[in-house]
């Protein structure tokens, strides 16, 4: 009988030496499954940094392009060429004030933002705060018989610099009112 209890007694609970091979492995699935959550979580947001400085460089971009061609001309006095801080100011017969055939749109950066200000109205913002705006280089283009083009560098950045990212776009507007 105390054959049988003590084969019980043998078999029955677990060792120190197992408590703590099971406690290694348990410790070790938690620091990889840890680490594998916050690979995740900076490729996320590496991914958002990359998607947000895409889609303002694009919406900036396509939208000189758009005032540009809805324009007659280049305000040559104003704009700023072959500068990486360009301006760039163009003449255009779309909603001219009152006493006006025409009117006036601005582009520019200011600390790092892409600002658009038509004549009358006040400056809006055109990139959002998470971008900056590092170059705006322009390039006038003087075609025959008085047609104008201006080409376009854009460099936007990601304004946080743990997932950084930036992108470097290059266009040519024409300008169609000349035509």
């Amino acid at each position: 009988m105390k054959d049988k209890n003590k084969k019980l007694k043998d078999k029955s609970g677990f060792s120190l030496i197992e408590m703590i091979v099971y406690v290694a492995i348990l410790g070790i699935v938690a620091v990889l499954t840890v680490d594998f959550l916050i690979q995740i979580v900076n490729t996320y947001y590496r991914a958002r940094a990359e998607r947000e400085v895409i889609s303002n460089a694009r919406l900036l971009l396509e939208t000189i392009e758009k005032t540009a061609a809805e324009s007659r001309e280049v305000y040559g006095p104003v704009s700023r060429f072959n500068q990486d801080a360009g301006q760039l100011s163009l003449v255009t017969p779309v909603n001219p004030t009152p006493e006006h055939q025409t009117a006036f749109t601005d582009f520019w950066v200011d600390n790092g933002r892409m600002w658009m200000r038509k004549e009358g109205g006040s400056s809006i913002a055109l990139s959002a705060p998470s971008v900056n705006v590092t170059k705006f280089r322009l390039e006038r283009i003087m075609q025959g018989l008085e047609v104008e083009a201006v080409k376009i560098m854009l460099e936007v950045d990601y304004a946080r610099p743990k997932f950084a990212s930036s992108i470097i776009l290059n266009s040519t507007a024409a300008i169609r009112g000349n035509y």
